[in-house]
Parts: structure tokens; C-alpha cells; sequence
């Protein structure tokens, strides 16, 4: 039985990645998906999200949104509500993982806008959620941390900062929106093949260092997740087989965090 039949999901991200690969897996469990991001262009290439669901049989729409502008998001989420009537889950894949390096040498320019993404981003979007959640008194909210917001990393200290940030986030609005039947939990990724981060594959201390510390090898020695891995995590935590979770951070690293 598909998990999320006759659920509308609101996916922030969808075009590419994580964000796709969770959009694709939430249409094939039966839910209506729409699709939040700058552009519906996949940067892996291919369809554009919504147009692979509905060949597939399935319903789906794209709406163009800034998540860095307030009047962009608030917009696209009325739009959805207009056309589906109500909103049960939000699935947010923006963000980024740059600037790396060190931290006396991070520009406030670029800090500032990795702050304004991965923080103030899920912030307006977690908020908008909740103003349709709450009344219908049901929903889910899944915002990506990553491992790395749950330890530290050399060189990735905005990274780190923003990510841990979020989690936070996730235990104060799970406490604050308990009693109304919204949950929110993070879900927190560790490396994943996906076409935003092709360079740090191919930078050989990189590769070292996550090989070192990923303790978990799958078949064909393998130690980077597929985003697949990702997206069943985020249909667990979409459905109601996750009802009594809230608060929690649901980690997918292989192991890096047992550490």
C-alpha cells in the first residue's frame, strides 16, 4: 500500500539531488508533490521533477521560489494551498555547503549568505508550514541538517554552525507544536552522491577523510550514500509509521557520528 496516499507533500529543493530524489519517492507513495525551487532544471540532468512524476501517472506541480525572499515563499505557499486545499507534509532540501576553509579567512559576504539559506531559509519555510499545519491540526516537517551539524569538521565551521542551528530549531518548534499534531524532525545526511558535490568526490583528502570516518561499507566496498538512501528516510519520517516522533534527528552517515 502506497504510504503517503492522498497526502499533499510541499518539497523545498525538488529540482535536483536529495530534493528530487525525495520528491520522486514521495509521488511514487502516493502523495501529491509540489515543487519548490529556483529553477526546474535537474543539475544531474534529465526531466524536470514534475514532469517525471506525472509520466509516471502520478500529480505534481513546480512553482519558481526564492527561498532567500520572505514575499517569494509566502506566495508559493498560498499557491499550493489554492490548488490542493491543504498541506501535510514539507520536505526542505535547500541549502549549501560553501564557504570551506578556514575561518579567519571567511568573508562575512559569504557567511552571511550560507546563514541566509541554510537557517533563515528553513526558518520561513518551517513558519509557512505551520500557518496550515497547525488549524488542520496534522502535518510533518522534515528540514535536512546533516551529520556534520552534529560534529565538528575542520574548515567547515559556517557549515557546521548553520546545520547545528537548524537541529536546534527542529527541538524548539517540536516543543512548541506537539500539542497541535505537527510533528518535525531533521533529518541529517552524511555524504550522498549528488551533482552539487561532484568536486569534493573527486578531491582525494576528502575522499580519505570520509572513507576513514565511515565505519558502514555496502556492497562493492561502496561508502557514500545514493540519494535514495536519503528518501526512504524522508518517507519514514512523511508517514504515519513515524507518528509518535518528533524532535529527533534521524542521521544517515554510514556511521561517521558513532565515532
Amino acid at each position: 500500500m502506497e504510504r503517503l496516499s492522498g497526502k499533499v507533500a510541499v518539497v523545498i529543493g525538488g529540482s535536483s539531488g536529495i530534493g528530487r530524489a525525495v520528491a520522486l519517492r514521495f509521488a511514487k507513495e502516493g502523495a501529491i508533490v509540489h515543487n519548490f525551487d529556483l529553477s526546474a532544471t535537474p543539475r544531474e540532468g534529465g526531466k524536470p521533477t514534475n514532469e517525471v512524476i506525472l509520466d509516471s501517472g502520478g500529480s505534481s506541480f513546480f512553482s519558481e521560489v526564492n527561498i532567500l525572499d520572505e514575499s517569494s515563499v509566502i506566495t508559493a505557499f498560498k499557491g499550493l494551498i489554492l490548488k490542493s486545499n491543504k498541506l501535510d507534509i514539507t520536505f526542505i532540501a535547500a541549502g549549501m555547503a560553501e564557504p570551506m576553509g578556514d575561518t579567519r579567512e571567511i568573508k562575512m559576504s559569504d557567511f552571511d549568505l550560507q546563514v541566509a539559506l541554510n537557517f533563515r531559509g528553513t526558518f520561513l519555510s518551517i513558519r509557512e508550514s505551520l500557518k496550515y499545519m497547525v488549524p488542520a491540526k496534522s502535518g510533518s516537517i522534515i528540514p535536512v541538517s546533516s551529520n556534520f551539524g552534529q560534529v565538528g569538521v575542520p574548515n567547515m565551521t559556517t557549515y557546521c554552525g548553520t546545520k547545528a542551528a537548524v537541529i536546534g530549531m527542529v527541538k524548539s518548534v517540536a516543543v512548541e507544536m506537539g500539542k497541535h499534531n505537527v510533528r518535525i524532525n531533521a533529518l541529517c545526511p552524511g555524504a550522498t552522491k549528488t551533482a552539487i558535490n561532484v568536486k569534493y568526490r573527486a578531491d582525494q583528502e576528502i575522499q580519505e577523510m570520509w572513507q576513514r570516518m565511515t565505519p558502514l561499507r555496502m556492497t562493492g566496498n561502496e561508502y557514500i550514500a545514493e540519494v535514495e538512501d536519503i528518501a526512504s528516510a524522508a518517507a519514514y519520517l512523511a508517514s504515519d509509521e513515524s507518528r509518535f516522533m518528533t524532535g529527533s534527528t534521524l542521521t544517515v552517515d554510514g556511521g561517521w557520528t558513532a565515532h
